[in-house]
């Protein structure tokens, strides 16, 4: 795409659905810090509409764009390269030209360590880990793990074969890690709930303040044994599922810093520049505060 300085770049997210995404906020933050007239566009399409954009790529009016569910495996064939990381988790989140082609990234894994790391202060390396959930973001989450060496990596899945296809891959590309399947109710995961040093929720359950509960709060072990609980979702904050492992003396973590992280990476995938991490950290808290503003009970 040509530039024009007169006109302002474009960049967008598409996914299904976006009502109450806060990634445009965030990333036009980012390019007002750097002097950059821009804007991030909103595709909230259906399957069909998606396809019809995907088809017209070369000319489409955007230079870079993130992808959100149910649309991070369905970009892939459209895209000239993936980076190594794509590549492995399969599943794409951001999207950038390099030498006219476009390129699929995975920024989740790159979002999750970092909030695990800076913010949670857990290192994976010799670690055993509890994974809730086996779709793409639990996809993401258990490469990260897995390249920064963690000793067990258990995936929880309600569905038969989910988890099974997932450790069938991941053993391919890190054969040292033990993984192991667990399938059925999360109400039995009690002994995997206490033989893990961080438990991830990588489902959506505990996106509504008033819900389904993950798992029951007998699950969840007492503080003998200091847990970190990480919720992917970050709005609420705690989800229920956190709010029960706090009160059990465990750490916990939500997935604001995750949101953040990635859409850092995003940018400077996009921009070449450094991310301005605070400033886009601001625009999230400052888009929260205004949704909780309009309303005590928003289902996201």
């Amino acid at each position: 795409m040509k530039k024009n300085s007169k006109n302002p770049r474009l960049f967008g997210i598409f996914g299904n659905p976006l009502a109450h995404t806060l990634s445009p906020a965030m990333q036009e933050a980012a390019f007002r810090q750097i002097g950059w007239k821009a804007h991030c566009l909103v595709f909230e399409l259906g399957p069909r509409d998606f396809r019809k954009a995907m088809a017209r790529l070369p000319r489409f009016p955007v230079e870079g764009f993130n992808l959100t569910v149910p649309y991070k495996q369905a970009v892939i064939p459209y895209l000239a390269a993936l980076t190594p990381e794509a590549r492995a988790v399969g599943a794409v989140n951001t999207v950038f030209q390099k030498g006219g082609r476009w390129i699929g990234a995975n920024t989740d894994v790159y979002g999750f360590l970092t909030s695990l790391q800076k913010e949670g202060k857990f290192k994976p390396r010799g670690k055993k880990i509890l994974v809730l959930g086996a779709g793409g973001a639990s996809r993401a989450v258990i490469y990260g793990l897995a390249s920064r060496g963690a000793r067990k990596i258990r995936i929880a899945a309600r569905r038969k074969g989910r988890a099974a296809m997932i450790a069938r891959d991941f053993r391919k590309v890190f054969p040292k890690i033990d993984f192991e399947i667990l399938e059925g109710p999360f109400e039995k995961l009690k002994p995997a709930f206490g033989d893990s040093d961080l438990v991830v929720n990588a489902t959506s359950v505990g996106l509504k303040k008033k819900g389904p509960v993950l798992v029951p709060e007998k699950v969840i072990p007492g503080a003998g044994k200091k847990i970190l609980f990480f919720d992917l979702i970050y709005d609420p904050f705690p989800t229920l599922f956190l709010k029960a492992a706090a009160k059990k003396g465990h750490r916990i973590l939500g997935g604001l810093g995750m949101l953040l992280f990635q859409g850092g990476k995003a940018f400077e995938y996009w921009s070449g520049k450094k991310a301005p991490v605070e400033k886009m950290r601001q625009a999230l808290e400052d888009g929260l505060k205004e949704r909780h503003s309009r309303s005590n009970d928003i289902i996201f």
